[in-house]
């Protein structure tokens, strides 16, 4: 099973390639949360999808350094990152949800992309949490490696 990104919008790259592991992912200020909590599932070889609804670019520039500083970006080994629902940029000067994205992602050197159909949106598609998972960044397709369900 394939999920194409591009449907409802393009797709921003944020480095090319392709990148297999397992998916596991959700709200980022939820996964912060979580951050030095027994719940976290591995993060060695995983694609990480995120996701986020009414934060400031500034709120998700921290949370992606909580988990820099968590260790969790060094050891995935694809992003995507989908809708920032009524996110904006703060009142003060700031970077743009893009710039901060690059500054994080681009040093990794992954494949990477944002604007995926998930979130906190009208039109989206499900993602099949720890399943094994091959991305490619160039096209924002997600293609399933094995089944999400068990054998019926």
């Amino acid at each position: 099973m394939e999920n194409s990104n591009t449907s409802q919008g393009e797709v921003e790259i944020i480095r090319l390639g392709k990148a297999r592991g397992r998916l596991v992912g959700s709200n980022l200020s939820v996964i912060s949360a979580m951050i030095g909590s027994s719940y976290l599932p591995s993060w060695q070889k995983s694609i990480l999808f995120v996701e986020e609804i009414g934060e400031d670019t500034y709120r998700v520039d921290r949370m992606l350094t909580q988990l820099k500083n968590a260790g969790i970006l060094n050891k995935i080994a694809g992003f995507i990152f989908g809708q920032c629902t009524n996110c904006k940029v703060g009142d003060e000067p700031s970077l743009t949800l893009k710039q901060v994205l690059q500054d994080h992602i681009l040093p990794l050197k992954i494949p990477a992309w944002y604007g995926s159909m998930i979130g906190h949106i009208k039109d989206k598609f499900t993602l099949p949490v720890g399943v094994e998972v091959e991305i490619d960044a160039s096209t924002g397709v997600v293609r399933m490696l094995e089944s999400a369900v068990g054998n019926v």
